[in-house]
């Protein structure tokens, strides 16, 4: 990736001929081995880091003036801090661990920088030029071969949106999970859009149903009607549309039953998109077992008169809470009438919210978002607009 950022855009590559060490990290451009005078007169190198703006593998102007620093805050040759930087304390870190320090905000003549280039030499010439009053011989510039270690070996191309959020860290949470979705209809299809966002290792699809005409007026995007010629397999057919975007997706064009359950035990976390059947109960068994994330999905749709009202719920099972799932059966595992959702009253916007409140809880669960409720079963009502929580993991907070 790194080779052919630097091979597609001349700012990049007047960079890399300069001389300077040039790194891509989660979607920030990194220059190493910046030379700076610390806060006792010495000479110490660090990275300059800042956000890469790309429409695809093309750079974009700099959306902002603000870069990053991994050292110490640069100081002058009369030991005075480098105001021009200004001084803003950060702390993150990258997916390679390495340490923001510092933010620095230098805005140029005209108030935004021409192009990488021009952001790059501008920040470097500022902190360096006092260490050369020090030692002439001193430079940021090292003639190394560029590397790159970016979080877009599971993608097609560059994720910048953590960069530009400066969540980076927090994305990485996810790094190295295997996850697999049963069933990709409504529901599952759009757990899968928004799992393939992340930076999980691999994402397994379990379905051998067809993806059918209505299926596509309740599936994330636009389908073409030559896709649906032939009545493609569901699973094959997400494969092929998110393989676009990532790698590491995985198609099993089957079903979910007693003799290949024992599959499921090599998955950190298994969303579960069915309707009500038997085998919903081996594999919450198999995940408990495996000390995995299990989280079903469902829904329960009825007509009031000319509307529709329901409730969507999320049920996990999770190490430390797991008793709620058959002990108070939150759960339909028998396959038995679920009412008005049996006859495909389905709604994009009705799946959509399924799947986004069942990844918001597993994204709870890895630490990307807070979580001060740590429930194991949610219902959203949609007539009032709220969501009911109960079976909490602190025994003491409980409820039926």
């Amino acid at each position: 990736m790194s080779h052919a950022l630097i091979a597609r855009n001349t700012d990049l590559k007047r960079i890399e001929e300069s001389g300077y060490t040039i790194r891509f990290i989660d979607g920030y451009l990194l220059i190493q081995d910046v030379p700076y005078v610390t806060s006792v007169g010495g000479i110490a190198e660090a990275t300059l880091v800042m956000q890469l703006d790309l429409r695809g593998e093309r750079t974009s102007q700099p959306g902002d003036h603000v870069a990053y620093w991994t050292g110490e805050f640069p100081y002058d040759g009369n030991s005075q801090k480098l105001e021009v930087l200004g001084e803003s304390g950060h702390n993150q870190i990258l997916s390679n661990g390495l340490k923001l320090t510092y933010m620095f905000s230098a805005k140029p003549e005209g108030g935004r920088y021409i192009d990488y280039e021009h952001k790059v030499r501008t920040y470097i010439e500022i902190i360096t030029r006092e260490a050369r009053k020090i030692d002439s011989s001193t430079s940021a510039q090292k003639w190394k071969v560029a590397k790159s270690e970016s979080n877009s070996n599971v993608f097609a191309f560059m994720e910048t949106a953590s960069a530009r959020q400066n969540t980076t860290d927090i994305s990485s949470r996810l790094e190295g999970e295997t996850v697999a979705i049963v069933g990709l209809g409504g529901t599952g299809a759009y757990v899968l859009d928004y799992v393939a966002k992340t930076w999980v290792k691999e994402i397994h699809l379990y379905d051998d149903d067809r993806f059918l005409q209505h299926n596509s007026f309740r599936a994330p995007g636009a389908v073409a009607v030559e896709e649906l010629e032939g009545g493609p397999i569901k699973s094959e057919f997400h494969f092929e549309r998110y393989s676009r975007m990532r790698r590491g997706i995985v198609a099993h064009p089957t079903k979910i039953v007693e003799e290949n359950v024992n599959e499921l035990k090599g998955h950190d976390t298994v969303f579960l998109c069915i309707d009500g059947h038997a085998i919903k109960q081996s594999i919450f068994r198999i995940c408990e077992d495996a000390e995995s994330v299990c989280i079903d999905t469902g829904m329960g749709i009825y007509r009031e008169g000319d509307r529709l009202g329901g409730i969507l719920r999320t049920t996990t099972s999770e190490p430390g809470n797991r008793g709620h799932v058959t002990e108070k059966n939150r759960i339909d595992m028998a396959g038995g009438d679920v009412g008005e959702y049996e006859r495909n009253i389905q709604l994009a916007e009705l799946n959509a919210l399924n799947a986004a409140l069942a990844v918001i809880k597993w994204k709870k669960i890895r630490g990307v978002f807070q979580d001060l409720v740590h429930e194991g079963d949610s219902g959203y009502i949609m007539d009032g607009n709220k969501i009911i929580n109960r079976d909490y993991v602190e025994c003491a907070k409980q409820n039926d």
